[in-house]
């Protein structure tokens, strides 16, 4: 093989793998670019909830709206019938005390625990926090720990409103 014919193999060699680089990179590229790592408002938390996949709360209703201090709070506007529901929650009761962004599209979503006030009488936390983050524009799933919120079984899922 001549000299000529070994310097055009190395260049093709090289032409080559800068395209299947050059594909790779914009493959990893367009993948990162996914919906559910776009952006996500505060304000579509504004609306009524219903509590699905805790058997103590299904059913239970919160509506989530901005306070006087532009932060976002939850209260109980519907209960069901589970007996501690109905002995330690009363309607119009703050549910959801804050909700804060992690990230653009991930939350963090602070509950008041069922019964607070006694919890509080022996120095109890009275809150718990989940990860949070919008499934689709109607659901939003809840996670404690490490846990994917999109794969939990705990969701608030948005009430049809009759307009």
């Amino acid at each position: 093989m001549s000299e000529f014919n070994k310097v055009n193999k190395v260049k093709r060699l090289s032409k080559f793998r800068q395209i299947i680089l050059l594909i790779s990179f914009m493959v990893i590229i367009s993948s990162c670019t996914s919906d559910e790592f776009q952006r996500v408002e505060l304000q579509q938390f504004v609306g009524t909830w219903e509590l699905k996949g805790r058997s103590m709360f299904e059913g239970v209703q919160i509506e989530i709206k901005n306070t006087d201090k532009n932060k976002l709070q939850g209260t109980l506007v519907k209960l069901n019938d589970n007996k501690f529901v109905k002995l330690f929650a009363e309607p119009n009761e703050a549910w959801v005390t804050g909700i804060k962004r992690t990230s653009n599209f991930e939350f963090n979503l602070t509950e008041k625990k069922l019964g607070s006030p006694l919890f509080s009488l022996y120095d109890l936390e009275t809150s718990k926090s989940f990860k949070a983050q919008f499934i689709d524009e109607n659901t939003i799933g809840l996670s404690a720990g490490n846990a994917k919120p999109s794969n939990s079984s705990i969701r608030y899922v948005r009430v049809k409103e009759d307009n």
